[in-house]
C-alpha cells in the first residue's frame, strides 16, 4: 500500500508538473485568439507555480502576452512594467546565446524602439511635452539607455522645463555619458536660468577632468570665477599650474584670457604670444592675439571716424597710419589661425576686413569668395 501510495504520489505530481506546462501553451493559445485576460490568468498562475515558475519559457511568454495588450489596448505604464519585468526575468536565468536570450532581447527591442520612435515622431513635430512622455517610456524598458535619457532632456529644455532637463543631463552624467555638449547645457542652465554660480562651476570643473583639452571649459571656469569675485583665486590657479607646466600653451591662453576679461590689455598680449611661442599651430592663441591688435586698430579707426573735419585734418591721418601699423602686425596671426583652421568663417572674415583697411584688394576678394562658399556650403548641408 505504501508502494501504491508513493506510485500515486509521483504521478500527481508529474500530473502537476503537467497542468502548469499546459497553461503556458494555454496562455499562447489564448494570446493567439485575443483573449488577454484570459492569457493573463493563465500564464500569472504558471509564473507562480514552482514548476513551471523557473521555465524561462513561461516568463517570455508573459512578457509577450503584456506586451501584446499593450499594443492592442494602448498605452498603459503597468502593462509596460510588467512585460519587461517578465523579460528582465528571462535574462536573469539564461546566458547570452540562449534561444530565449535572443528572443527576449528581440521582444524588449521592439518594445522601447516603439517609445523611441513615437518620441522621434513627437519631436520632429515639435511636440516636446509629447516626446518627453515617449522618451520616458522608452526608460521604463531601459532604465540605464543613455539615447532614451538624451533625447528626454533635450525634450525638455527645448519647451523650457529646466528641472527636468537638469534630471535627465545629470543622469546622463551617472552613466557615464561623455559629451562636451551635455556639460554645457547643465552648466549653462546652472549659470542662467538657476543662477546657481557654484554648482555651475562644480560642473565645469568636472567637464574639465573629463575633456582636459577644451578651452571652453577652462574659460567657463575663468568665467564662473570672476562673475563670483574669485578674480585671485583664478590668477593662483593658472600661475600655480604655470609653475608646474611651464610648456603648457594652454595654462598661458587661460591666463590671457583671464586678463582679457579683467580688461588688462598688456598683460592679455603677453601671454597669448607665450602661449604662441610654445605651440605655434594653437589656433586660439593665434586668433585671440590677432584680435587684440585688431581692435586697437578698430578704436583708433573709430577714433578718426568720429573727429570732426578741423580735427581730422589735424589728427586723423596720424591715427589712421597708426592703425594701419597695428593692423599689420595683427594680420600673420590672423593668415596663421587660417591656414591651422580654413574654413573658419570668424578668422575669414576678418582677415578680409584687415586685407580691405590695408589696401590689399585682391586678397580681401579672395576672402569674401571664401566665406561666400563656405556659407553656400553649409546652407547646403542644413537643407
Amino acid at each position: 500500500m505504501k508502494k501504491l501510495a508513493l506510485f500515486f504520489a509521483f504521478f500527481l505530481v508529474i500530473g502537476q508538473a503537467f497542468a502548469q506546462n499546459s497553461n503556458v501553451r494555454k496562455a499562447e493559445n489564448a494570446l493567439e485568439n485575443g483573449e488577454f485576460q484570459e492569457a493573463i490568468e493563465l500564464i500569472n498562475e504558471a509564473s507562480e507555480h514552482e514548476k513551471t515558475m523557473d521555465d524561462p519559457k513561461t516568463w517570455y511568454v508573459r512578457g509577450t502576452i503584456y506586451q501584446a495588450k499593450l499594443n492592442k489596448e494602448g498605452y498603459d505604464e503597468n502593462l509596460v512594467k510588467e512585460a519587461t519585468k517578465s523579460y528582465n526575468k528571462v535574462f536573469d536565468m539564461v546566458s547570452e546565446g540562449d534561444k530565449y536570450f535572443t528572443l527576449t532581447d528581440l521582444k524588449v527591442q521592439e518594445l522601447w524602439g516603439g517609445f523611441i520612435n513615437e518620441g522621434s515622431n513627437a519631436y520632429s513635430a515639435q511636440n516636446f511635452e509629447g516626446a518627453v512622455d515617449a522618451f520616458k517610456r522608452a526608460l521604463l524598458v531601459l532604465p540605464e539607455d543613455t539615447t532614451a535619457t538624451l533625447y528626454a532632456g533635450i525634450s525638455a529644455q527645448q519647451m523650457k522645463d529646466n528641472k527636468t532637463a537638469l534630471k535627465y543631463y545629470y543622469r546622463l552624467l551617472d552613466l557615464d555619458y561623455k559629451s562636451e555638449d551635455i556639460y554645457g547645457s547643465i552648466i549653462s542652465i546652472e549659470r542662467y536660468a538657476n543662477e546657481d554660480i557654484e554648482k555651475a562651476l562644480e560642473v565645469t570643473r568636472m567637464a574639465k577632468e573629463v575633456f582636459p583639452e577644451n578651452d571652453q571649459f577652462q574659460k567657463q571656469e575663468i568665467n564662473l570665477l570672476i562673475e563670483s569675485g574669485q578674480v585671485d583665486i583664478a590668477k593662483d590657479r593658472i600661475n600655480d599650474a604655470i609653475e608646474k607646466e611651464p610648456n603648457n600653451a594652454n595654462l598661458y591662453f587661460n591666463l590671457g584670457y583671464l586678463y582679457e576679461q579683467l580688461e588688462q590689455p598688456e598683460k592679455a598680449e603677453a601671454a597669448y604670444l607665450k602661449a604662441i611661442e610654445i605651440n605655434p599651430d594653437y589656433l586660439d592663441a593665434n586668433y585671440n592675439y590677432a584680435v587684440y591688435y585688431y581692435n586697437k586698430a578698430a578704436d583708433l579707426l573709430a577714433e578718426a571716424r568720429d573727429m570732426d573735419l578741423q580735427t581730422y585734418k589735424k589728427e586723423g591721418k596720424k591715427l589712421e597710419n597708426k592703425a594701419k601699423e597695428y593692423l599689420k602686425k595683427s594680420k600673420p596671426y590672423f593668415e596663421k589661425a587660417l591656414e591651422i583652421s580654413p574654413k573658419e568663417l570668424a578668422v575669414i572674415e576678418t582677415l578680409q576686413t584687415v586685407y580691405t583697411q590695408l589696401g590689399e584688394n585682391a586678397k580681401a576678394e579672395e576672402m569674401m569668395d571664401k566665406a561666400d562658399a563656405i556659407k553656400a556650403e553649409n546652407s547646403e548641408g542644413q537643407n
